[in-house]
């Protein structure tokens, strides 16, 4: 029984869960890959992690991403840097990705003199700007100098992302933006048309540039797209998980390439311009519950979660009832629901551990 009691305080201590826990609705979803950023490393080009390897690092001339404190440090002090998270495999027809980013610093003020008179620095005709990927979904893979601002201009569906500008449409600066976008498919010599969301509504306007949130420097956003049979719908979290900006949902008919492979991109995109800092956590994918028992998920509620947890613990060492489903929660392999099961999960849903197989 000591033995019992210091696992299940081990347990106890990894969990850290975080206030506002239960603001996502996740209902009708399970999870199927989750990556925490658990271990500490320096991340190289090509280097594959998460849950069966989903996710690699793309790093272009001297873009860096640290993993360290539980999240990824991502660092592009030069324009001509790249650095960025993205999906070894096209996403399935239909997901929900969540990505927590935080502590960005994509100010227009990060450019020097230098930058200005370097040939290779796209300058926009004057249109200076400055900006960073939450999460973006394209029909395509970009490499090396082909990750170009023009590029992902070309190959993005929607997108989330932070860019500073100054002088678009006659404006003046912008300061810290967050933009809620999809791509019409209606081409031009700059790229695909955007619809904005003005948060209220999508602005179908032919240029347009309206901001959904100003985002704070240091602090923390989850930023998620959900993606269904027919519709899609984005979002923008605060750090305690509550809803900031919920678009309406659009019909996929919309959207440019939703017939085409969709691959997910986070981070900094552009090997032309943009240079700053972020930090990125949680990359979570889910996918619409089957209706079968989800490995794990011993409340049945369709997703594994905290109370998933909190019961196989009240269970096994508190007196508790039985969970509602119980058959699901020998997740190691040996036979038994003990206290190695409450662990995997625990690693599995706050550690990026190993997907769950239930026999």
């Amino acid at each position: 029984m000591p033995v019992c009691k210091t696992l299940l305080a081990s347990v106890l201590f990894l969990m850290v869960i975080p206030t506002g826990l239960f603001a996502f609705d996740d209902t009708g979803w399970t999870i199927l890959y989750q990556e925490n950023f658990s271990s500490t490393y320096e991340a190289s080009d090509g280097q594959t992690f998460g849950n069966n390897n989903w996710l690699v690092y793309q790093l272009i001339d001297g873009g860096a991403m640290t993993v360290a404190n539980g999240y990824v440090q991502l660092n592009a002090p030069d324009f001509w840097n790249a650095a960025l998270i993205r999906s070894v495999d096209t996403l399935p027809d239909q997901y929900k990705i969540r990505v927590k980013v935080g502590h960005i610093n994509y100010d227009l003020t990060n450019y020097e003199q230098a930058d200005y008179d370097d040939p290779d620095f796209n300058t926009h005709l004057g249109h200076y700007e400055n900006g960073v990927y939450f999460l973006t979904i394209t029909d395509a893979l970009c490499s090396g100098g082909q990750c170009e601002e023009i590029w992902w201009h070309y190959h993005r569906k929607m997108v989330i992302d932070v860019d500073n500008h100054i002088n678009w449409s006659g404006g003046g600066e912008t300061f810290h933006p967050v933009y809620m976008v999809y791509m019409d498919p209606t081409t031009g010599a700059g790229g695909n048309l955007l619809r904005t969301w003005d948060g209220s509504a999508w602005d179908a306007s032919p240029d347009n540039w309206n901001v959904a949130y100003t985002y704070d420097y240091d602090t923390w956003y989850y930023a998620e797209l959900e993606v269904g049979a027919d519709y899609l719908i984005l979002r923008l979290y605060d750090e305690n998980q509550n809803i900031i900006e919920e678009t309406d949902p659009v019909d996929l008919s919309l959207v440019f390439a939703m017939d085409e492979p969709e691959y997910l991109y986070i981070g900094e995109p552009h090997t032309d311009d943009y240079e700053g800092s972020a930090r990125f956590d949680e990359i979570t994918l889910l996918v619409p519950a089957t209706g079968d028992p989800v490995c794990g998920d011993v409340t049945d509620n369709g997703v594994v979660d905290i109370l998933d947890i909190l019961a196989l613990v009240n269970y096994k060492f508190k007196g508790g009832p039985e969970p509602a489903n119980l058959d699901v929660a020998e997740v190691t392999g040996d036979g038994l629901v003990n206290i190695l099961d409450i662990i995997a999960i625990v690693y599995f849903k706050y550690k990026g551990g190993p997907v769950l197989v239930c026999s």
